[in-house]
């Protein structure tokens, strides 16, 4: 075990960055998808809701192949760590759109209304008054995905990354001791669950919307 907890450092450390950059590729593409959900025009209500649909019940392992092998053919030739950020991000732009959304609807018609009344645009009312409610509405869902994707993130070792799951598993098969790195992993997860959950309440409570 104390041999290879270097890799499994390494692996721990590139699980949390690809957690870390997928979310942020995420949370952008969520937010903008979101906004397309409750727009006025069809549109971009009718993508935003394709996108959702296609995002939600496509398996991760399935989005890692396609844009492992997609790229190339797009010309981009990307190392695997940014292959599987942009399919996490892509993957979870659409649960965190739906938590968004959860969230703008939790906002009351009238606060809008008196957005409009003063002359808010659309595009005004949202960034003023609708999405920093939203916001602070979704932070316990979003930290809740926040934290399934650490574990997610495994479905990078199918395209080559040594993340942690695949580098425990790598150091129990060539020990013959596989059963020792699963318990420190679960043990590892189990840390930063209840780490993310902290966080999340704390912060939670601090900017909670008051009603």
């Amino acid at each position: 075990m104390f041999d290879n907890l270097p890799a499994l450092w390494h692996g721990l450390v590139k699980t949390i960055g690809l957690t870390f950059f997928g979310f942020l590729i995420g949370s952008v593409i969520g937010s903008v998808i979101a906004i397309f959900r409750v727009s006025p025009i069809r549109p971009l209500r009718a993508f935003g809701a394709l996108y959702v649909g296609l995002m939600i019940n496509s398996p991760l392992v399935f989005l890692m192949f396609v844009a492992f092998y997609g790229t190339p053919k797009l010309g981009l030739l990307i190392n695997e760590f940014r292959t599987a950020a942009i399919a996490i991000g892509l993957y979870l732009g659409g649960y965190i759109a739906e938590t968004l959304r959860a969230g703008i609807s939790t906002v009351s018609n009238g606060q809008a209304e008196a957005a409009r009344s003063i002359g808010l645009t659309f595009g005004q009312t949202l960034r003023h008054v609708v999405i920093p409610q939203a916001t602070r509405s979704s932070v316990g869902p979003l930290a809740v995905l926040l934290n399934a994707t650490y574990r997610n993130v495994a479905a990078a070792g199918i395209i080559g990354v040594i993340e942690f799951v695949k580098a425990g598993k790598t150091a129990g098969e060539t020990t013959a001791r596989v059963l020792p790195f699963f318990v420190v992993q679960f043990a590892v997860f189990i840390v930063l669950g209840l780490a993310t959950g902290f966080a999340a309440q704390r912060l939670d409570q601090r900017v909670a919307v008051k009603r």
